[in-house]
Parts: structure tokens; C-alpha cells; sequence
């Protein structure tokens, strides 16, 4: 009898040394990363321009009596911009809210230029500060790394200027603009690329706008005789002091820039 009970007490010894070192079936479930959208959103960098519509065009002409008479000079020049967009979602407060919807307030600086590079040239230079106020719409990626926008509002340009003649003479002399305000019409669009990092509150964007920047009012004083300080845009519509049409200034830029996203927050499930 003992040795019945001592081999059976063996046996069992065995199998649950053989079951102890069986390999676990047991999984350990990988944490889901993921990190909210951004309800704020600050963008700085440079940019390119354009001067596009009736704003484009030069000052080199064989006869002089056509300067600063068909155009306004204006062809090219860089500059910078600021942005402070702000999202507050579908749903004000919850942490899954969605963030499609954003106004944006942007301010930039743009010099602009008709230099031909030649020497003895006439030369046009303009000094153009916009600020711009509106909305956007975003699309974002599934992977949260990548969206775009597509958007539109009002701006409020601030245009100075003076006209530097290649060759001085009697006919051909140094003149001025006054600084003059306008109101205008922006559409925009661009891609926003965040970097992958821990934190992803940093980005890369590139965007393009278009600026109609004297949409909603224009002033159209002709100079007085001999008068080169100071003058008028002549931008009006009315034949008995000005080019008899509206003359549209429209801008082109293509913005290149830095985005911080201060508020995103990582969350793990």
C-alpha cells in the first residue's frame, strides 16, 4: 500500500512540474496611443508674393509720360506672417471633439517691387501691411500627421509706396504715396505637416492665398499739378479724376512656416 501511495504521489509531482513549464498562453494588451486635435494653433514664417490683376505691371517706358500712369509698378517681393488660428470643435470641451472648424486672425508684411535689374531703370517699391480675419475648414488624415484647410475672410491693407526714377530729369522726378487704407477679400488653402515627436504640438506648413485688396473701397484724387509728395492710388472709377474703370489690386502669396500646437494631449488607452 505505501508503495502504491508513494508512486502515485510521484506522479503527480511530475505533472505539475511538466504543466508549471508549459509556455503561457497569456497576452499583455499594447497601450492605444493617441492625441487630440488642436484647438490653437500659431504659425510664423516668410513669404512669397505676387502682384497679380491691375496691381502687376512696370515702370520702364520708353516715353515717361506713361510712368505711374497705366499701373502701379508692381511685380515681386517677400515678406513675413503671423497666424493665430483657434478650433473650437463640434463640441466645446469634450476631449474626442473633432476640431474642423476654425477662425484665424493673420497678419503679414509684404515689400514689394517692379525692379527689372537693369541699369538706369525707373523702379517702383511699395511697403504693404495686411491683416486678414476669417474662417477655415480642416481635413484631417486618420494618423493625425497630415491635414489641410480651405478658407476665406476680410483683410485690411495698409499700402505706401515711392517711385525712385533710373534717370532724374525735369519730366521724370522722385515721387511718393500716401499711406492708404483698403479693404479686402482673402481666399486661402494649405497643408500642414506635424512632426512625428512625443509631444506633436510642432509642424511644418505651406499655404497659398489670394488677396483682392481693395475690394470694397478706393479713393481717386488726381495729383495737382507738379505735386510729388503724397500722392493718390488713383484706384477709383470715375472718369473725371482717375483711370475711368476700378482698378483691382489683387496679391498672390505663398506662405512657408513654423506651427505650434500649444494645447495637444497625449492619450493612452
Amino acid at each position: 500500500m505505501k508503495r502504491t501511495l508513494t508512486a502515485l504521489l510521484l506522479i503527480c509531482v511530475i505533472a505539475g512540474s511538466s504543466y508549471a513549464q508549459l509556455p503561457s498562453t497569456t497576452t499583455t494588451k499594447k497601450p492605444i496611443v493617441t492625441y487630440t486635435r488642436p484647438a490653437w494653433t500659431i504659425g510664423v514664417g516668410g513669404v512669397w508674393n505676387l502682384a497679380t490683376n491691375d496691381a502687376y505691371g512696370r515702370a520702364n517706358y520708353s516715353s515717361q509720360d506713361q510712368v505711374l500712369r497705366d499701373n502701379f509698378g508692381m511685380r515681386w517681393g517677400w515678406g513675413a506672417f503671423v497666424n493665430l488660428k483657434f478650433s473650437p470643435g463640434n463640441d466645446l470641451g469634450k476631449v474626442n471633439a473633432k476640431r474642423q472648424n476654425r477662425i484665424y486672425l493673420g497678419f503679414d508684411y509684404k515689400g514689394m517691387t517692379n525692379s527689372d535689374f537693369e541699369s538706369g531703370a525707373n523702379k517702383t517699391s511699395y511697403d504693404i501691411i495686411t491683416i486678414g480675419a476669417g474662417y477655415e475648414y480642416v481635413f484631417y488624415a486618420p494618423n493625425t500627421l497630415f491635414r489641410s484647410y480651405y478658407g476665406g475672410g476680410l483683410t485690411g491693407n495698409i499700402i505706401s509706396g515711392e517711385y525712385t526714377p533710373g534717370l532724374a530729369s525735369q519730366f521724370n522726378t522722385a515721387k511718393t504715396f500716401e499711406s492708404s487704407f483698403r479693404v479686402g477679400l482673402e481666399l486661402r488653402t494649405g497643408l500642414e505637416f506635424v512632426l512625428n515627436s512625443k509631444k506633436r504640438n510642432l509642424g511644418f506648413t505651406v499655404g497659398a492665398r489670394y488677396n483682392l485688396m481693395n475690394l470694397f473701397n478706393d479713393d481717386n484724387a488726381t495729383p495737382l499739378l507738379g505735386q510729388t509728395e503724397n500722392l493718390s492710388l488713383n484706384d477709383g472709377d470715375d472718369a473725371a479724376s482717375g483711370p475711368g474703370f476700378k482698378r483691382y489690386m489683387g496679391m498672390i502669396s505663398i506662405d512657408v512656416g513654423l506651427n505650434i500646437y500649444p494645447d495637444v494631449k497625449k492619450r493612452i488607452r
